[in-house]
């Protein structure tokens, strides 16, 4: 079963699964994000980019290359006896850890994702007015993403107080948040600053820091990050995903 649950110093989450859970989850991934090469949803590709990139840890877990966890699964002496069989009284789980900023980008962007997937399999342009519809429902990409979703929810439930979690949760789920608009560049800011604060300072600053990100067209940092992203893009003819601000640049090792 997937769990997700906050790092002892609030860096982030842990992500864990044993191996059919995690490779259900990147087979989601791959499914549910946009094709680099896609025409047709070009405005997707930079945020499918970035799932890909918790994808690949995700992959390279359930490979054994990141953290591994034994989890008790019940089986006792009497059982065995009953069963006539001897097994493990542990199954391992594989972890890995992602940063909280880029967590609330991605549950943004997921949304929008399976907002679009909706779309393409019933062919309608209503998105989740047609949640329900018969090709949609039991989509187990759709259902897949929805668990991961759920269960950082219940994960950050978790850490917030009851009044900021409510408040987060509504901002979550607003109208009309555009996150495909994003400056990328503007995620890795934040999760910047956000490594480098104390544990304190990051659980202080947690909702703030998603409510930023959450509320990006309307701060004067982004609006400001994204003007000299699309200068440099036009000036060396490239994406705006493929810059990258001078100064921003991610440890080698988090103290998670």
């Amino acid at each position: 079963m997937l769990k997700i649950k906050s790092t002892d110093n609030y860096a982030g989450v842990t992500i864990s699964g044993d191996f059919n859970d995690l490779e259900s989850l990147v087979d989601a991934f791959h499914e549910i994000t946009i094709d680099e090469f896609s025409d047709k949803h070009v405005k997707y590709i930079d945020m499918s980019t970035r799932v890909l990139g918790l994808c690949y840890d995700v992959r390279h877990a359930m490979q054994g290359d990141r953290d591994v966890e034994l989890i008790d699964n019940g089986m006792d002496e009497d059982k065995m006896r009953f069963h006539s069989v001897i097994t493990p009284k542990h199954n391992v789980y594989y972890t890995c850890n992602y940063l909280y900023p880029e967590m609330f980008f991605l549950t943004l962007a997921l949304n929008e994702l399976v907002k679009l997937r909706i779309t393409e399999l019933v062919k309608s342009k209503y998105g989740y007015n047609d949640a329900l519809h018969k090709k949609v429902i039991w989509d187990k990409t759709i259902a897949t993403i929805r668990n991961f979703q759920a269960e950082f929810m219940e994960c950050v439930r978790n850490v917030l107080t009851e009044a900021s979690f409510t408040r987060w949760l509504n901002i979550m789920n607003s109208d009309y948040i555009n996150i495909e608009d994003i400056a990328h560049q503007y995620v890795d800011v934040y999760n910047i600053k956000y490594i480098n604060m104390t544990r304190d300072q990051r659980l202080k600053n947690l909702s703030k820091i998603a409510k930023r990100i959450i509320e990006f067209n309307a701060d004067g940092e982004h609006r400001e990050i994204k003007r000299v992203v699309k200068e440099a893009a036009i000036k060396y003819g490239c994406s705006e995903g493929n810059i990258r601000l001078k100064g921003i640049e991610y440890p080698e090792d988090i103290v998670w």
